[in-house]
């Protein structure tokens, strides 16, 4: 059975719009299926209305990627429906996980996710079947989630396929912490890119947070412990100093004080405003007793 996994968003929130390069990379322990029942579907599952929305792109000869829509009209009619454990409104990458599913399983001639010369036109085609759920979409979350790997994304719109091997640093854990919180992503864009108007670019972004993005991730593909704590450090701080209305609410706490102690340090994981919190630590065992109440899960990447 084919699984397609939800998608973090390690380095590059925001800053991708301004230059920057972003790192992503697959979250496995959320995933979802094809699956079938003969009930009824929970309405959040239901496919009716995405197939619908596809049906009508390919009436007006619109669509980028041929799609067997016939095809999956009578799954859906026979009761398909895409079961799946990644949280929605998380920015973990739920609807981009159905559209590579959808893309895989109905495209005419699938673009092959060895085939980077056409990693744009790919991503392209993915984000058109997410602007159902987003009204646009940059097709960076279902590209990931369809080639089930890490991938480095540049601003230009071209993407890079990485072989990132788990363990090969040899300090630093990454974390999550669970807001509780579902948001929508384009609201905060939107925000961050008017705080960008109103002086943010000049003054914070282009002097340290896209340096400090920018030595994250070398540091991240070049398995250097300490040099990504310094470089995750300084997003923490700017972060929390600059873009506090990006905060998911009442963790500004947690957040100061894992800079003020040095063990670990928070950063927003995706739009923010709530989903996940991205932490990293090179203490993991102070770390778990400091955020106990919080329950971080480390991960293995």
């Amino acid at each position: 059975m084919q699984r397609y996994q939800g998608k973090l968003l390690l380095f590059g929130e925001h800053t991708i719009l301004k230059g920057s390069r972003a790192l992503a990379m697959p979250l496995p322990r959320y995933e979802g299926h094809w699956a079938y029942t003969s009930g009824a579907i929970p309405a959040h599952l239901n496919l009716e209305n995405f197939l619908s929305y596809l049906q009508k792109l390919a009436g007006r000869g619109e669509m980028l990627a041929e799609l067997q829509l016939g095809a999956f009209e009578r799954d859906v009619n026979k009761g398909l429906y895409f079961e799946s454990n990644i949280p929605v409104g998380y920015g973990a990458g739920s609807s981009g996980a159905l559209c590579a599913a959808v893309y895989e399983r109905y495209a005419f001639n699938p673009i092959p996710r060895n085939d980077e010369g056409h990693f744009i036109l790919l991503k392209q085609q993915l984000a058109q079947l997410e602007g159902f759920f987003h009204g646009s979409s940059s097709g960076a979350d279902p590209l990931i989630c369809y080639l089930g790997q890490a991938v480095l994304l540049f601003p230009d719109g071209h993407a890079q396929r990485l072989d990132v091997e788990p363990g090969l640093r040899k300090e630093g854990r990454f974390f999550l912490l669970d807001t509780g919180i579902t948001r929508k992503t384009g609201p905060l864009v939107e925000l961050f890119l008017k705080k960008c108007e109103a002086g943010l670019f000049e003054s914070v972004v282009r002097p340290a947070l896209l340096p400090a993005t920018q030595a994250a991730i070398d540091a991240y593909l070049s398995a250097d412990g300490s040099g990504l704590w310094t470089a995750a450090a300084r997003i923490s701080a700017l972060q929390l100093e600059h873009l506090p209305e990006l905060l998911p609410q009442h963790f500004d706490g947690p957040w100061a004080e894992g800079l003020e102690s040095g063990v670990y340090a928070l950063k927003l994981c995706g739009a923010g405003g709530g989903g996940f919190i991205l932490g990293y630590t090179l203490d993991a065992e102070r770390t778990g007793n400091m955020l106990a109440q919080l329950q971080p899960a480390f991960l293995g990447i």
